[in-house]
């Protein structure tokens, strides 16, 4: 199979004057983008990454192609690619002409460096690459064996090509910390300024011309600088964006909606976030933990249902299942009310599992151990709605007799406690297009951290025939038929206690146009974004 694409296929709508809505509007360039939201992870995904420092960085680090929304792939930093008949080769024509912004070149090699790094220190995240070369503008992929999400992974925001001049001359740490002249990419938009737990400062790079096909035109980004604001308070957010102190506020709690919909100078921009529910792992290595009844019991010992209602006011529905809706093609509805809160009878498979003996504080006790669960999530993965649904279930697994507390822990402590297996429940989401690979990375038994997220340990040969079979087959609709079957197994054995299915909600000026979405549930880039003067 060989996949050539013209690289102006994208560009049909390239013209200075577009429509959208019936109303026709003349892209403006020039203006300072103010955005008021979370704080990114890491300057190089390859350290670490989430999905506000994708966002965050997306328009520093170009990718080798773009996946829209639909699904659809163009070519950015490769101009064409193919694909051998057996699956196991991929080839990348790298465009010329293309500089970081530290004005060396970016050229097959370079790219070489980057994906050899993600295969050393990350293990291709759980693609087998055997080798990756570069022979004169070309690179390419060798893998053992096929894998179908391949040109999926490589069009995920954290596969940003990164300068060699700055892999070479700063260490890991250094280039997570990042700044002006250490974090150097080639994308629309450079880094100018940097002050942790403050703000990330970004320029127009004037050089550019090198946008993905998707883009609506051509040469440098509309957008004179944009500037991100750091603020944790949901209300601060929401209140830099109702003042006009910014253009853009991120992750919009439920209860400030209305008030958005109702404010003619604002506009809401939403979208069913694609990825996994927010959930919790469980991790089987705890003894506890490893019988399925007590799984169970945390699954149904909570009404987790009406919290959503109560906490997400409508902008979440209940999950119940691994993939949440935003994927459609892979989610498998029929999961929807597997399983309904039952206080009574998560007591009585406590009771089944030995766990029958309660305590003066009312938690259960077996062989002189106390059922006490530990919960952890990291700073970026959290918000102020997940800490109020927190508290309501840790009321619920008191009231049947599990101890339950949550520790909001910077990136770099959960990261060690996850190494050092220190935890018995992880909360959070996580955000991309294609179920297979998610539900590989997530549940695949070698699939264990730091290089994938299998948080839970789990262990199981029908899930991973599943998740194996999905992720080697190149046809969409096997993917989806194992990615559904995947789902099933991972509720029958309540390897993962799904809670939520949010949405990715931002409020922003009304002068703020050209916002698209990617196939993560993010916006797609600032390169098209202008501002209505």
């Amino acid at each position: 199979m060989r996949h050539s694409v013209i690289r102006t296929l994208g560009l049909a709508l390239s013209a200075s004057v577009f429509a959208l809505g019936g109303q026709a509007f003349a892209q403006q360039s020039g203006g300072v983008l103010r955005i008021a939201t979370y704080e990114p992870l890491c300057l190089d995904q390859n350290e670490g990454s989430s999905r506000n420092t994708q966002t965050a960085l997306q328009d520093v680090y170009d990718r080798l192609i773009y996946k829209s929304q639909e699904g659809e792939y163009f070519p950015w930093l490769a101009s064409e690619w193919s694909v051998s008949e057996d699956g196991l080769t991929y080839s990348f024509t790298i465009r010329d002409g293309v500089v970081f912004h530290d004005g060396t070149t970016l050229d097959a090699e370079a790219v070489r460096i980057n994906l050899q790094r993600w295969v050393d220190d990350r293990s291709a995240n759980g693609v087998p690459v055997t080798a990756v070369t570069a022979e004169g503008n070309v690179v390419t992929i060798t893998l053992s064996e096929p894998h179908g999400p391949l040109l999926h992974d490589l069009s995920e925001p954290v596969q940003g090509i990164v300068a060699p001049s700055s892999i070479e001359a700063f260490s890991k740490e250094e280039r997570c910390a990042g700044g002006p002249d250490i974090t150097i990419g080639s994308g629309p938009f450079k880094v100018v300024g940097r002050t942790q737990g403050q703000d990330l400062i970004l320029e127009r790079f004037e050089d550019y011309n090198w946008p993905s096909g998707a883009a609506q035109h051509e040469g440098p980004a509309y957008l004179e600088r944009i500037e991100m604001r750091f603020l944790t308070e949901d209300s601060v957010r929401v209140g830099a964006v109702e003042s006009g102190q910014a253009d853009i506020a991120a992750g919009v709690p439920a209860i400030s909606v209305a008030a958005i919909e109702g404010n003619s100078n604002l506009q809401l921009i939403r979208a069913e976030q694609p990825g996994i529910p927010w959930s919790m792992w469980v991790n089987q290595s705890n003894p506890a933990l490893a019988d399925q009844r007590v799984r169970e019991a945390i699954r149904i010992g909570v009404d987790y249902a009406s919290l959503v209602n109560a906490v997400f006011l409508g902008t979440s529905s209940p999950a119940y299942s691994a993939i949440t809706p935003g994927i459609p093609a892979a989610y498998d509805a029929g999961q929807e009310g597997r399983w309904s809160f039952d206080a009574e009878a998560a007591k009585a498979l406590l009771d089944e599992a030995g766990w029958s003996e309660i305590g003066a504080d009312g938690i259960r006790v077996k062989d002189v151990e106390r059922l006490s669960l530990k919960a952890v999530t990291a700073t970026n993965w959290n918000n102020q709605q997940r800490e109020l649904f927190a508290q309501g279930i840790q009321a619920g697994l008191q009231a049947i007799g599990i101890e339950y507390s949550r520790e909001v822990l910077d990136f770099a402590t959960v990261d060690a406690r996850m190494k050092a297996n220190e935890y018995d429940l992880v909360d959070t989401s996580q955000s991309s297009g294609d179920g297979a690979t998610l539900l590989y990375g997530a549940f695949q038994s070698t699939s264990l951290w730091p290089a994938n997220t299998n948080w839970g340990f789990v262990n199981d040969p029908a899930l991973d025939e599943a998740l194996n079979t999905a992720v080697a087959s190149a046809d969409p609709d096997v993917q989806n038929e194992q990615v559904r079957i995947a789902q099933k197994i991972i509720n029958d054995g309540a390897y993962l206690i799904p809670i939520a299915n949010p949405q990715v909600i931002l409020g922003a000026s009304t002068k703020v146009k050209g916002t698209v979405f990617s196939s993560s549930g993010q916006i797609g880039s600032f390169y098209d974004v202008w501002l209505e003067q």
